[in-house]
């Protein structure tokens, strides 16, 4: 007895020991998006909120920003945190009270590893699955499923029966093929639900555990799972020993329950007993899901914000001035900070290739989601008002459909434009506008949407049209990144400078590449030829 407690210790140790290890670092792992968004999409029939869309999230990279982010537990942490990262949150005072409990789990090591331990019963891959059972509204359900019971019954009673009376090995082989179709036929109904229900009993365990934990001041999820505790407990004795969490079995274990399985209906049982218990009682075991899923998602946070060299939380303001003070992209390594103060206006960048255009309206992008749903930016302050973020950086052809790049952008801008009628929702974030079509119509139409667009919301687009500086100027502020050339050394600093870009460095470039004298000599000549010819004519 003293060997097998030294033993439980032992391994409750190591396990600790793992989790002060992984403390404040990126977990290198694979990660089924299409399990950990599931939750995510069975909410996003919720009107009343509003969510960072697909195309925001993919042209942001913020998958890769949740794989640095994410150091959950378990598998519903996972999809609350990323659920979390696509939600728009009107409410302050929520946000605060999130931020407040990350900070508090950052800070007390003992309570956030003592959650930590209770998640581990629910690490497993089939956890992803209790989403679908809390969340669905159409479960399968049978009204003759105690008929289900006389079957299996009926098996062992003939079986019993068979030294008394020979005849019996016929009825005993008669129920046990009916019971053998009835499994083929009612378990494809649950399939798809039954993973969940075998996760159903760890993840009460877990939420009963939890709720054991004592704090010097209370935790609001902690206190909900307290208050909760005698349901968790008539929902597991309800439950059940039915519901069995194969993950946790051995192999031959496995095998052997799997074939009593197929003759004796366990898993249909199973399901059909708990679907009513389910069903009655799915709103409690919902909120139960919030309370555990958040934890461990705002101890991930925690454990993010541990090792980041500077954030900060965001001041929402009325006003559409928008400000921020060295603000970084989180997935840059040594990232250069940049700053913007008090801009009432919307945003002409120009510059040159790889100079930082891109990466700096990204880098606002993923600080201003950032901000409006785990209440904390990548920068030394932030003051920004409630936007939503949309935009058209990543742009390819759709070969399936037949639509060309430039197609595919105009589609994007479209929306765009039926969205500018809501008066200061959104942020626009546009990668080199119309860049698929020629010179003269590009300069047109871009200056015709963009001055469209920011009649009513705020837009930052990137560009390597000069000549927008000059048709936009009033409507827009300008800015730009500018190339570096010292002792004959190209650099970019990647430092936003104030003001329009007055010239370029491509011909000196090329200069610097040894191009024929006779190239760089004409490239002049035909450059001061060619600046701002349309822009004469229309005068």
């Amino acid at each position: 007895m003293l060997a097998l407690i030294g033993n439980m210790l032992n391994r409750k140790q190591k396990k600790i020991e793992k989790l002060r290890e992984d403390w404040g670092k990126p977990i290198l792992k694979f990660r089924d998006y299409d399990l950990i968004s599931s939750y995510h999409e069975l909410l996003m029939h919720d009107k009343q909120s509003d969510f960072v869309d697909d195309k925001t999230w993919d042209d942001l990279e913020l998958n890769s920003f949740f794989d640095k982010i994410d150091r959950n537990i378990s598998g519903i942490g996972q999809q609350y945190l990323f659920h979390l990262l696509h939600k728009y949150e009107k409410d302050e005072s929520i946000l605060k009270n999130r931020f407040e409990l990350i900070s508090r789990l950052k800070l007390d090591q003992s309570l956030r590893e003592k959650i930590q331990l209770k998640l581990m019963g629910i690490s497993h891959a089939s956890s992803y699955f209790i989403s679908y059972i809390i969340l669905s509204k159409s479960l399968p359900f049978s009204k003759y499923y105690l008929f289900f019971y006389l079957c299996p019954l009926l098996s062992i009673v003939s079986i019993f029966l068979i030294p008394f009376n020979g005849l019996f090995i016929f009825a005993a082989l008669t129920v046990l093929l009916i019971n053998l179709i009835l499994n083929k036929i009612f378990s494809g109904k649950i399939y798809n639900y039954f993973a969940g229900f075998s996760s159903l009993n760890s993840f009460i365990n877990s939420a009963i555990s939890i709720s054991r934990i004592e704090t010097t001041n209370s935790i609001e999820e902690i206190e909900f799972l307290k208050n909760n505790r005698g349901l968790l407990k008539s929902l597991k004795k309800r439950l059940g020993y039915f519901v069995i969490d194969k993950e946790s079995l051995n192999d031959l274990v496995l095998i052997a329950v799997e074939y009593l399985n197929m003759f004796l209906l366990f898993d249909i049982i199973a399901y059909y007993r708990s679907v009513n218990t389910l069903i009655e009682h799915q709103n409690e075991i919902n909120a139960a899901f919030k309370a555990v899923a958040n934890l461990d998602a705002c101890i991930s946070v925690a454990s993010y914000l541990h090792n980041i060299p500077n954030y900060s939380n965001p001041s929402f303001i009325n006003s559409n001035v928008i400000s921020f003070s060295k603000m970084y992209h989180p997935l840059i390594e040594n990232a250069v900070s940049n700053t913007l103060l008090n801009q009432s206006k919307s945003a002409l960048i120009t510059g040159s290739n790889m100079s930082g255009k891109t990466t700096f309206i990204k880098t606002i992008g993923v600080n201003f989601i950032l901000s409006r749903t785990l209440y904390f930016s990548h920068a030394e302050s932030i003051s920004l008002p409630q936007l939503i973020v949309k935009t058209a950086i990543r742009r390819n052809d759709n070969i399936g459909k037949g639509k060309s790049y430039f197609f595919v952008e105009i589609e994007t801008i479209e929306n765009f434009i039926k969205l500018s009628r809501f008066e200061n929702e959104y942020l626009f974030l546009i990668d080199e506008i119309f860049r698929g079509t020629n010179t003269i119509e590009r300069l047109a139409s871009s200056t015709a949407v963009l001055k469209y667009l920011s009649s009513n919301n705020r837009v930052y687009v990137t560009t390597h049209d000069i000549e927008l500086q000059e048709l936009l100027n009033g409507s827009f502020n300008m800015f730009h990144f500018r190339e570096m050339i010292e002792n004959e050394k190209f650099f970019f600093d990647y430092i936003i400078q104030h003001g329009p870009c007055s010239n370029g460095n491509a011909i000196k470039l090329l200069e610097m590449m040894n191009y024929p004298v006779s190239i760089i000599d004409e490239s002049r000549l035909i450059a001061s030829k060619l600046s701002h010819p349309w822009l004469t004519r229309q005068n």
